[in-house]
């Protein structure tokens, strides 16, 4: 029997442990995790595959029709840090659904398929996220130029990851893994796809729901952006965090910018007789896609509001900004700003601008002796400079209009100072609707077995939303209520909210189980002998 505590930790309570996880994409620490899967997939008497993008498969084959497959998955790699739910509790829900149906003799006419899909994070290759389920889509991914943070291109990163996870399945004395090209065989065999996740906000928890059924999945849309003046740089963000804000904009966007990095170019001479004076905005990390605009301690945004006071002190210089740390779709905890003033301005002048700042965003503000730009090993923190973006897009809001939104916010900035701005893209998606006859099935099975439950929307990216382009698919996104924000240790979830997303998981995959085939075969009949000669020829 496949038990939780084998692949969480749970103190003698029940309670789960709240921990810091760095299972970063295709390392040794996700090696290692995968492994206690891979063992549970063959115990269940499943064949495993891998295939050329690192995407783990357990197929459990169909009795009928071994060309369709209803698909679970979600993925086990972490963020720097992250927490020890958000994707692998998807991957334990699938599990424990093909276990029930196994134990339960339900029988599959079509292939029963839990993938864990690679590599779902941005963190390693710097904002290129859902690699794996990507390649299974069809995207045309250039192994050779993907290069990591480490300096690796993606090619030579699975490379060593596949060798590594083959030796150690050797060691571990399991069966050795099928290596396939790809773990689905194109977009026409999925007919069914579920991923189970944990949620990334405390929504579920704060309204009492042990189940979120999602309608819709974000995209996100991303671009680093140049601009030569720390002014100018803090009225963009705090006009674009401003427009977020705005009530008919909810809904349709959330904005982030998780690193705010610029050193303005000053003439020492003009610092003589200065004081320079260097702050730290203390807010708190969060995932920037999940945590909505009110519940934010966002450091960035409290820094560029601060700017925005300190530049009504006649002759205040601007010297730099500095975000020691960040990952691209973070709410940041810390941002630097150094300034110089007249050395007779009173800091009570500082400090009612300080306080105003706080109460506007949120954030403290501590004075420190100088930027830290390395740790206590040397090490350099931060090497990125200027702006990162991160907007999160619902339905309704297209690549097309973010950049107009972008645009709109920052042109009259630019054309007032002449300051200069270059803007480079580096990820545009679009939202992705789940299907509404699933959602209705999910509401109905909740109700059914007492199981209170909301519905929401994701605003964080998952596979399931590249996992296909077929546009026949029927796909559901369930969230299991957590608590402590996403992104961190501080995510938990109870045994109590595992159950009842593995109770759902199971009874949809069943559902779509029974009526697999008679829906299967209205869409794609098989073929005649005659009809597949006539398409060779």
């Amino acid at each position: 029997m496949i038990d939780v505590h084998d692949f969480f930790e749970f103190d003698k309570n029940g309670i789960a442990v709240q921990k810091p996880i760095n299972r970063i994409a295709y390392t040794k620490e996700d090696i290692d995790y995968k492994l206690k899967y891979i063992k549970a997939m063959q115990d269940l008497g499943m064949e495993v595959t891998i295939d050329k993008a690192g995407n783990i498969c357990a197929t459990l084959s169909g009795k009928v029709r071994t060309d369709k497959s209803i698909v679970l998955l979600s993925h086990t790699d972490s963020v720097d840090d992250g927490g020890q739910f958000d994707g692998p509790l998807g991957v334990f829900s699938a599990l424990k659904t093909a276990e029930t149906m196994i134990k339960n003799n339900i029988q599959n006419d079509v292939n029963l398929k839990v993938i864990i899909c690679a590599c779902e994070e941005s963190y390693r290759f710097d904002g290129k996220a859902c690699i794996g389920s990507k390649y299974l889509r069809g995207d045309n991914l250039d192994f050779d130029k993907t290069i990591s943070r480490d300096g690796l291109s993606l090619q030579e990163i699975v490379a060593k990851y596949k060798a590594d996870l083959v030796e150690a399945v050797e060691k571990a004395g399991l069966k050795p893994l099928k290596e396939v090209d790809k773990v689905l065989d194109s977009n026409n065999e999925i007919i069914t796809a579920i991923e189970g996740h944990i949620e990334q906000a405390d929504t579920l928890h704060e309204h009492n729901n042990n189940i979120g059924i999602c309608t819709s999945i974000t995209a996100p849309y991303r671009l680093n952006a140049d601009i030569s003046d720390i002014k100018t740089a803090a009225d963009f963000i705090c006009d674009l965090t401003q427009s977020a804000k705005q009530p008919e904009n909810l809904q349709k966007y959330r904005a982030t910018v998780p690193n705010f990095s610029i050193k303005n170019e000053i003439n020492p001479e003009d610092l003589q007789d200065k004081q320079i004076i260097t702050l730290r905005a203390k807010g708190k990390a969060n995932h920037s896609g999940s945590t909505p605009i009110d519940k934010r301690k966002d450091a960035v945004y409290g820094a560029a509001k601060l700017i925005q006071l300190l530049s009504d002190i006649p002759d205040v210089q601007f010297l730099e900004t500095y975000t020691p740390s960040y990952n691209n779709n973070g709410i940041t905890d810390c941002c630097d700003l150094q300034f110089a003033v007249n050395k007779n301005l009173p800091y009570s002048k500082i400090m009612q601008l300080l306080n105003r700042a706080q109460n506007n965003t949120k954030v403290n503000f501590e004075r420190i002796p100088a930027i830290q730009k390395v740790n206590e090993k040397g090490k350099s923190l931060n090497k990125k400079t200027g702006l990162f973006i991160d907007i999160r897009q619902q339905i309704g809001m297209e690549p097309s209009l973010t950049s107009d939104m972008i645009w709109n916010c920052i042109k009259d900035i630019i054309h007032t100072t002449g300051t200069n701005c270059r803007m480079s893209i580096t990820s545009k998606g679009s939202p992705y609707a789940t299907n509404a006859d699933l959602i209705n099935l999910a509401k109905q099975l909740c109700m059914e077995n007492k199981i209170d439950y909301e519905v929401l929307k994701s605003w964080a990216g998952h596979d399931l939303a590249t996992l296909t382009s077929n546009e026949l698919v029927r796909t559901i996104l369930l969230f299991c209520a957590s608590t402590g924000g996403s992104h961190n240790p501080n995510e938990t979830t109870t045994l109590e909210n595992i159950n009842a997303l593995i109770n759902i998981e199971s009874k949809l995959a069943q559902k779509e189980m029974e009526k697999a085939i008679e829906n299967t075969n209205k869409i794609y009949p098989i073929k005649t002998e005659n009809e597949m000669k006539t398409e060779i020829a």
